[in-house]
């Protein structure tokens, strides 16, 4: 009997050292990332909807990018107006995410938000701190009716769909 209480004694304090230690890196992961501009969500996974607000609010600033990291073909088959592209699967994603100024504000996006999570967690492992994730992805996206243009990422003539007016976005 006193085995088993030195044994749950022991495994107690190590669980409590490693929750104490969890919440340590939680911190300064955390740390890593800033306050939204006002009236934005917060960084993170965001949907659809809040991705329409942070898109219209911020597209025209020159520290907001729009980060498609869907292939090439995926791209030109249909993307957000005004995205760039960085393919995930690529084979230099993270020496081109290394490249990337880490003081501006991000919403990246996929197909359906599978490699976006990847992404994410990759690039607040870099210190990007500013980092919105499109949850659901470009699919999601039009399937609300947003805009959605194909061809290629310079060439935005081919689009459908529209953003919410502000009123709408206001609201949101």
């Amino acid at each position: 009997m006193r085995r088993y209480g030195r044994t749950l004694a022991l495994g107690g304090s190590f669980i409590l050292t490693i929750l104490l230690a969890g919440g340590c890196l939680n911190g300064a992961v955390s740390s890593l990332v800033e306050d939204p501009p006002e009236g934005m969500p917060a960084y993170g996974e965001i949907g659809a909807e809040d991705a329409a607000v942070v898109i219209a609010a911020l597209r025209d600033r020159p520290d907001f990018v729009l980060l498609d990291i869907r292939t090439p073909a995926e791209v030109e088959a249909g993307h957000i107006p005004g995205a760039l592209n960085l393919d995930y699967r690529g084979g230099s994603f993270d020496a081109e995410l290394d490249r990337l100024d880490r003081d501006v504000v991000y919403l990246i996006y996929c197909r359906t938000a599978n490699r976006t999570g990847q992404a994410f967690a990759r690039m607040t492992e870099m210190g990007f701190g500013k980092v919105y994730d499109l949850q659901g992805g470009i699919t999601q996206w039009a399937a609300l009716g947003y805009p959605v243009c194909s061809g290629a990422l310079d060439s935005e003539d081919t689009c459908i769909g529209t953003f919410p007016a502000p009123s709408e976005t206001a609201e949101s």
